[in-house]
């Protein structure tokens, strides 16, 4: 490692939140279930909350119980209703697909200024292809509510997982099969499989081979009455980070080898870098190695792509991340606040053809205040590096709110 930094003093327990990315789809599946539908285990960030504020103003019963949601049938109804959806693009285009099929319903979403400008109109066509009326201006969208046919289409899946998610959610709605064909460049392709595993976890068979996704109609979702949320493995994934930095085991709790969350497999990257790492008693422990640069394709953990460029950094020898160019599609271009962020500290980074390179830094970072271009995943990579250089600032670090809100208490819990 370089010789100048220090390993971070840094040990115990943190504790994660439940993923979000199961919670989105699990409260959407909700929503078509005739009985009460308990979800242990939640989160209290704000995609979560935003998205539950939204199925209320829908007309759903959502209550609150220990750490659980409790989601009743939906008893009330109206024709016209008003939805903010904040910053999160997930939420807004699987609640975008859920009010398209809401017969005789009329939905506005006033969209935030950051999701103006991420990309929907791949998912606003496929959907008018299945029969919704959909009406755009520069701000705001507007859904009538009707029957949808399904069908088949081809998706592009180069840019994001969510639009053939949206779609897979609402396919006991359809009049037809719904037969989604993707191209060979898929991203996040685990995703897609986590909403599939999700849809059968509620009684909804699919099959998906040689990138075609098939769901007959006529299917109906099931209630389990109980579900159980896993762990949020991407939040987990920046205190494995740090572990690979400590001298002492960092530790999380909850192991789902089989899990279909992408960034567990996090674990057997820092391993190939170097880190030491510990599986056991439900535990999973991480403390530091001689970490060394790596080549590896994370076209399937574009969440993580930050984490690791950031450890990169620390790194004996240069690190390579390929097919990555979806990165720009995210909260931030994650491309460009990389580049920018790390050049700022006097590091070394370069990107090309979808490939960044990042070089071992050659002296300590200048003392400098990090731009956290309001995406929860800058904040937290560079969070990483403060450890190890207290004296660099993140601006706006507070928007880590967005999936992990109590990011900052555990990390103090640590230095206990």
């Amino acid at each position: 490692m370089n010789e100048f930094r220090k390993n971070i003093s840094l040990s115990g327990i943190a504790q994660i939140p439940a993923s979000k990315s199961i919670l989105n789809r699990v409260l959407i599946i909700s929503t078509f279930l005739d009985s009460t539908l308990e979800i242990r285990n939640i989160s209290d960030c704000n995609d979560i909350k935003n998205l539950v504020e939204n199925l209320r103003i829908l007309g759903w019963k959502i209550e609150i119980k220990d750490n659980s949601f409790l989601v009743f049938p939906k008893r009330k109804k109206y024709e016209k209703v008003t939805l903010e959806t904040g910053n999160s693009a997930t939420g807004f285009r699987f609640i975008l697909a859920r009010v398209a099929s809401l017969e005789n319903v009329e939905t506005k979403f006033v969209l935030s200024s950051q999701l103006q400008k991420r990309p929907h109109q791949q998912l606003f066509s496929l959907l008018k292809k299945t029969g919704a009326e959909i009406s755009e201006n520069d701000s705001s969208i507007t859904v009538k509510g009707t029957k949808l046919n399904g069908g088949g289409f081809n998706i592009s899946a180069d840019i994001s997982s969510q639009f053939a998610s949206a779609l897979l959610l609402i396919a006991p709605v359809y009049k037809k099969d719904l037969i989604l064909v993707l191209d060979k460049n898929i991203v996040s392709e685990n995703y897609i499989k986590l909403t599939l595993k999700i849809m059968k976890d509620f009684g909804i068979d699919s099959e998906f081979k040689n990138g075609k996704i098939k769901i007959s109609a006529g299917q109906k979702y099931q209630n389990p009455h109980i579900y159980k949320v896993e762990p949020d493995f991407s939040s987990a994934a920046y205190f494995w980070a740090l572990g690979a930095l400590s001298d002492d085991f960092i530790c999380t709790e909850g192991i789902y080898r089989n899990t279909f969350q992408s960034d567990y497999n996090f674990l057997k990257i820092l391993q190939e870098a170097g880190a030491k790492i510990s599986i056991d008693n439900d535990k999973i422990c991480v403390k530091t190695g001689r970490l060394k640069g790596i080549e590896i394709e994370m076209k399937n953990m574009p969440d993580q792509v930050p984490t690791l460029a950031v450890l990169a950094l620390l790194a004996e020898s240069e690190t390579l991340i390929t097919n990555i160019s979806h990165l720009r599609y995210k909260e931030s271009d994650r491309i460009k606040s990389l580049l920018t962020e790390i050049h700022k500290i006097g590091g070394k980074i370069e990107y090309e053809n979808g490939n960044l390179k990042i070089f071992p830094l050659a002296k300590p970072p200048h003392k400098i205040q990090i731009n956290s271009h309001d995406d929860h995943r800058i904040a937290m990579a560079f969070q990483i590096l403060k450890e190890i250089f207290p004296y660099l600032k993140i601006n706006r670090s507070e928007v880590v709110a967005k999936s992990f809100p109590r990011f900052f208490s555990e990390l103090e819990k640590l230095r206990k």
